[in-house]
């Protein structure tokens, strides 16, 4: 499995990648047309989840982009915005104070996984219901900890220090994230097929 500076290296080496990231930044500002991002980061997904050195695409297919965003939209809500938002309002109703974000802090930190597998399990068959297998995902999210734990860390820090341009470190930050997810995930499926 790449690690981030592996990955780092790649992406930097790629004379466009300012300019590359900057307009996913942009475009993630633009409700309807931040679908079309979405799908970027859902290209880069698919690369490390064939186990392709990862390369930052060209802006160009728009329409096969936001049909990719759509889908990874979907996932997104689904495994990741539900439950912190559920979480958040029963920590607001059930606690006071700084109190009630304790319990978010783990539901933030698993949002990213949960979803990733889900897209993981989504992106096999592209069938939707894949997603769903929750036998699949408690098995991917308990035996792939150890891969996933430092880019999500580093992925919610990035988001966390850049909350005033939230676009763009959440689009810049998902490139190198959303690959090793992917990566991650890969190499946990070889080896348990093994």
């Amino acid at each position: 499995m790449p690690t981030i500076e592996q990955v780092s290296k790649r992406v930097f080496s790629d004379n466009n990648w300012l300019k590359k990231c900057a307009l996913g930044g942009v475009l993630s500002l633009i409700p309807i047309v931040n679908i079309v991002a979405l799908g970027y980061l859902y290209q880069i997904f698919q690369q490390g989840r064939s186990e392709k050195g990862i390369s930052l695409p060209e802006w160009e297919d728009f329409k096969g982009l936001f049909l990719d965003g759509l889908r990874f939209l979907v996932i997104g809500l689904i495994f990741a915005v539900l439950p912190i938002a559920v979480v958040t309002l029963c920590a607001e109703f059930a606690f006071d104070g700084m109190i009630a974000s304790i319990p978010l802090i783990p539901v933030l930190f698993m949002a990213g996984p949960l979803m990733s597998a889900a897209l993981y399990l989504y992106s096999v068959k592209q069938d939707i219901s894949d997603c769903f297998n929750a036998e699949a995902l408690s098995i991917m999210l308990k035996k792939g900890a150890i891969s996933y734990t430092v880019p999500t860390l580093a992925y919610l820090g990035l988001c966390m220090l850049g909350l005033v341009l939230l676009p763009f470190p959440f689009f810049f930050g998902g490139v190198f994230y959303f690959y090793l997810m992917a990566c991650a995930f890969k190499d946990l499926e070889k080896r348990v097929r093994s």
